[in-house]
């Protein structure tokens, strides 16, 4: 999937929760990117994405999740 990317980059996990947990499960993550030497602070769901320090994941953002590029449907069709 080329077409339709903003953004793609792998991040390190460097900090979790440095000021503490406010929610139960949700974590702030602080962490670097490998490519574009940026920082990230990243609001996670650690029930459904457990992240821990020093961790790596990608981060991937496109205007369509279609492989061919073309905007998604305004609707949901079960069809497809």
């Amino acid at each position: 999937m080329a077409t339709g990317i903003l953004f793609d980059d792998m991040f390190l996990v460097k900090d979790v929760d440095p000021e503490g947990k406010k929610f139960d499960r949700v974590s702030r993550l602080f962490c670097d990117s490998e490519s574009f030497k940026m920082e990230l602070i990243l609001d996670v769901n650690t029930q459904l994405y457990p992240m821990n320090l020093n961790d790596k994941f990608r981060l991937l953002l496109a205007t369509t999740l279609r492989d061919d590029g073309l905007p998604d449907e305004r609707e949901f069709d079960n069809q497809v």
